[in-house]
């Protein structure tokens, strides 16, 4: 798990807790819907250990994102919707996430060679996404910002592009957000 101690106002997030007994299936568990992460982020800006590994996210213009915890134990479904620059029309992806039990990093489902770990800011309503693939045909490693709402304050960039270039990230990308989000539910 990666250390971001230094920085006390983004923690890692806590492990999953399985339902109370009565609850959908007590021999199955579930992700807490009240955590932090689930709902609806919006992509913000990404840094990255080359711009080869940013080079996919150029051509979007904006992107917004539904996290939401799976009745199965330990997974979560994240949907999105990229609005790309050159058109007004919207993309739909949808991944499946399963937590390691061991680690509580995030395992994309058929990519097991890439780990992702979730870190909230306390207080606040942005979530930075790190994601690490070291072996396979692409190797990166990129950390991403997320919020409730698709804006972000100068201090919070700066604080992010720290974040980065501590991680030695040095390839940065702000989405354009020219046009308005695609709506996601």
């Amino acid at each position: 798990m990666t250390d971001l101690g230094h920085y006390p106002e983004f923690t890692p997030l806590p492990p999953p807790r399985p339902l109370e007994e009565g609850g959908v299936n007590s021999s199955s568990c579930a992700l807490d819907t009240s955590l932090p992460y689930s709902g609806k982020w919006y992509f913000i800006m990404m840094a990255a250990d080359s711009d080869s590994s940013l080079l996919k996210f150029g051509a979007m213009d904006s992107a917004v994102f539904l996290l939401t915890p799976l009745k199965a134990k330990g997974k979560l479904l994240l949907k999105g919707e990229f609005r790309l620059s050159e058109t007004t029309t919207c993309l739909s992806r949808q991944w499946t996430y399963h937590i390691s039990n061991e680690t509580q990093e995030m395992i994309l489902e058929g990519r097991p060679e890439q780990r992702t770990e979730i870190f909230v800011k306390d207080g606040d309503n942005y979530i930075m996404l790190l994601e690490i693939q070291e072996e396979g045909l692409e190797t990166f490693k990129r950390l991403m910002l997320y919020g409730r709402s698709p804006t972000m304050s100068l201090n919070l960039r700066l604080d992010f592009e720290h974040r980065a270039h501590c991680l030695d990230l040095t390839s940065i990308l702000v989405l354009k957000q020219a046009q308005a989000p695609c709506e996601i539910s």
